[in-house]
Formats: C-alpha cells, sequence, structure tokens
C-alpha cells in the first residue's frame, strides 16, 4: 500500500507539472489538458475525503479550510445552474471557470497534507522538487514573457518591457527553499534567481511581498547560523542586496516601460484599483439590499458591477458573498494565523509556513489570494500542517 500511495503522490505531482506547461506542450484548454485538470480534482476531491475522514489530530486550519470551501462549492454551483457567461475583451469566461480555480487553488492542500501525514512526502522529497519548480516556472515564465510580446506586436503596441504575471509564481518558489537550510549557497542563488525574475516582471505587488520575503529570509538564516558563520551571511547578504540594486539601476537605464512604472508607484499610481476599491465599496454599502449585503450577490457578481474583479479579497468577498462570506475568510486567517503559532518548537516549519501565510495575506488586499494559489506553495502549506499532526500523534517526522 505504501508503495502505491508513492507512486500516486509521484503521478499527482507529474501531471501538475503537464498541466502547468500547456500551451508550451500542447494547445490550451484541449480535451488533454480537460482529462488532467478532472483526473487532478478528482484525486484532490478523494484525499480531502481521506483527509476529514481518517486524520484525527487536524488543526484548526483544515476545518476552516472546510469551510471555506463550501462556501465556494454553494455559490460555485449556483452559479454554474443560474449565471451566464461573461465576455471579457475578446475572452469568454465560462461560469464554470469560477469554481474550476478555486479548486484548483485549494484542493491540492488536502493531498500534500495527507501524504505528510502519511510520512510520504518528506523534507528530502521536497528538497528534490525544488530544481524541477525552478525548472517549470522559468520555462512558464518565458512562454508567457513570448507570447505577450506577440500578442502586442499584433496589435501594433511598441514596448521595451511587460508586465509579467509570473512574478508571482516564482514568488511562491521562497518558502521551498527555507527547505534546502544544510546547503546556504544554494538559497541564496534560489533568492537571488527569484528576485531577479521578479524584478524583471515589473509586477508590482510581486516585488514588495518578495522584498519582505527576502529581508525575513536572511534575518533568519542569520539568526540561526552559529556564530562564526553569522559574518559571512551578512557580507553574501549585502552582495545580494547590491546584486539586486545594480539589476534595478541596470533595468531602469535600459527598459522606459521599468521607469514609467517605477515612477508611477512612487506617484501613487495603483493602475486604476483606488478607483475600483471606492466603486466596490459603495457599491457595498449603499447599493445592495439588505439579503445581498448579508449573503451577497453571488459568484463572479464583482464583474456586474465594474465589468472587473475588485483586486482585493476582502471586497471581493464582500460583493459576492456578503458579510457572511467575510466572516468566512476572516476565521479561516485567524486559523491560518494560529497553526503558524502552533509550530514554534518546529523552527523550519514554521518559518516555511509563515512565509506562505505572509504571501498570500499580503496578495489578499490586492491581487487574488483565495483563487490562485499554486503546487509551489500548497505543498509546502500541506507539509507543515501534515508534519505538525504527526508530531502531535507521536510519530517521527522528517525536519
Amino acid at each position: 500500500m505504501m508503495l502505491k500511495e508513492r507512486h500516486i503522490l509521484f503521478l499527482y505531482i507529474l501531471l501538475w507539472f503537464l498541466y502547468e506547461l500547456q500551451g508550451l506542450l500542447w494547445t490550451e484548454g484541449n480535451l488533454l489538458s480537460q482529462a488532467i485538470i478532472i483526473t487532478l480534482n478528482g484525486v484532490s476531491v478523494y484525499y480531502l475525503w481521506m483527509v476529514n475522514l481518517k486524520v484525527t489530530s487536524k488543526p484548526s486550519y483544515i476545518y476552516a479550510l472546510n469551510a471555506l470551501l463550501l462556501m465556494f462549492f454553494f455559490y460555485g454551483v449556483i452559479y454554474i445552474l443560474e449565471g451566464e457567461h461573461v465576455y471579457l475583451g475578446v475572452s469568454v469566461y465560462k461560469t464554470f471557470n469560477y469554481l474550476k480555480n478555486i479548486m484548483n487553488s485549494l484542493l491540492p492542500i488536502y493531498v500534500f497534507y495527507y501524504f505528510a501525514w502519511k510520512g510520504i512526502l518528506s523534507k528530502k522529497y521536497l528538497q528534490v522538487l525544488t530544481f524541477f519548480f525552478f525548472i517549470v516556472v522559468i520555462i512558464s515564465y518565458w512562454s508567457y514573457d513570448m507570447d505577450s510580446r506577440s500578442v502586442l506586436a499584433e496589435s501594433g503596441v511598441e514596448r521595451d518591457g511587460i508586465v509579467n504575471n509570473m512574478g508571482y509564481e516564482f514568488l511562491c518558489l521562497f518558502p521551498i527553499l527555507t527547505f534546502s537550510n544544510k546547503r546556504p549557497f544554494l538559497q541564496y542563488l534560489g533568492i537571488i534567481c527569484v528576485m531577479t525574475f521578479i524584478l524583471m516582471g515589473m509586477k508590482r505587488g510581486a516585488i514588495l511581498i518578495g522584498a519582505l520575503c527576502m529581508v525575513w529570509f536572511l534575518l533568519e538564516m542569520f539568526r540561526t547560523a552559529k556564530r562564526y558563520k553569522k559574518l559571512l551571511i551578512v557580507v553574501v547578504s549585502v552582495v545580494a542586496v547590491i546584486l539586486m540594486s545594480y539589476l534595478v539601476w541596470h533595468l531602469m537605464q535600459t527598459s522606459d516601460f521599468f521607469s514609467q512604472r517605477l515612477q508611477a508607484t512612487i506617484e501613487g499610481n495603483v493602475s486604476g484599483r483606488d478607483f475600483l476599491f471606492v466603486t466596490f465599496l459603495n457599491y457595498f454599502l449603499y447599493d445592495t439590499t439588505f439579503f445581498q449585503f448579508l449573503f451577497g450577490s453571488g459568484a463572479n457578481a464583482t464583474l456586474e458591477v465594474s465589468i472587473n474583479y475588485a483586486h482585493n479579497d476582502w471586497l471581493e468577498l464582500a460583493i459576492n458573498q456578503g458579510v457572511f462570506g467575510v466572516v468566512v475568510y476572516a476565521v479561516y486567517w485567524v486559523c491560518f494565523f494560529r497553526a503558524w503559532r502552533s509550530m514554534t518548537d518546529n523552527r523550519l516549519v514554521g518559518f516555511a509556513f509563515g512565509l506562505v501565510m505572509l504571501i498570500y495575506f499580503m496578495r489578499t488586499f490586492f491581487s487574488l489570494s483565495y483563487g490562485d494559489m499554486n503546487i509551489y506553495s500548497t505543498i509546502v502549506l500541506g507539509f507543515c500542517l501534515g508534519v505538525e499532526s504527526r508530531k502531535r500523534e507521536g510519530k517521527t517526522i522528517s525536519v
């Protein structure tokens, strides 16, 4: 049985790799891609059931995640049955995409939690996967870059840079770097690689969160190092900061687009998000019925209000699920924080879990968080939770 489950974990991760590379290996959204994502979600639902049925020492985070998913499932099914497809420019947002994106985002946590609880997903497993994660994300970054430039060229737009959303994918590689703690040189290379691609991607939210993660990472390395290594870490950290500063200077000298975005950020230009926030907040406070105020206007209702998403989880939930959704989400984050605080006696696990928490909590304020988790972060999240459950049950742990 153990051998079979190891194979399942391997195939599950392999299928996620293939799904992440769709559009490069084959046409995005074709029959093969649909078969892969249906298989992945089927496996994920099975392990959701197994976690809730078999694991007796579940943290409160899992119960909060159950409640969050149940809420999204209820609203998503209603949207599929009664909603209409939304046209965003030349693309069509089909009703089932709402639920599909959230399931792709959150369900893998149960799979990785279960395999970590069983002792199959280990620290060594994560160390091996780190290399492959970097390869897949780098390939995806350049694929996105080339596709975006082709679209701009076909539209007759001349620009020396683009905003590459894959910066957020690189951001999510920070937590898994934690488990290479016995190889600090690889950690430094990983940090520099992550920050380089984030800066080149010019996604300001990713740059902000990435800077916070880098500072926290370097401080943690310094705090846990032995005396004779602390000076070396300070020197290497200074070198890393200098390299990042040079990269920013180089981008400013060679890319007008980068300079414009930096200047816009300094001037407080947030790409119209301030207008969106005011629009959605006013709608929620003054234009909703009492029922809509309490339970929302339904999945993707923000698209009906402003033909755009709120770019803020709290406002998105307020419009779609009302006060009820905001409360469920707040409880979820309280349980997330409590789970992190309970990991204080396992510094490595707690630090990795804390990085995931920091990344996605920050994203709740200016970017999609609950519907945009990826395998690079959910595997760390599930592993940390599974290790904690094994510890509570008195089982051996791999870190």
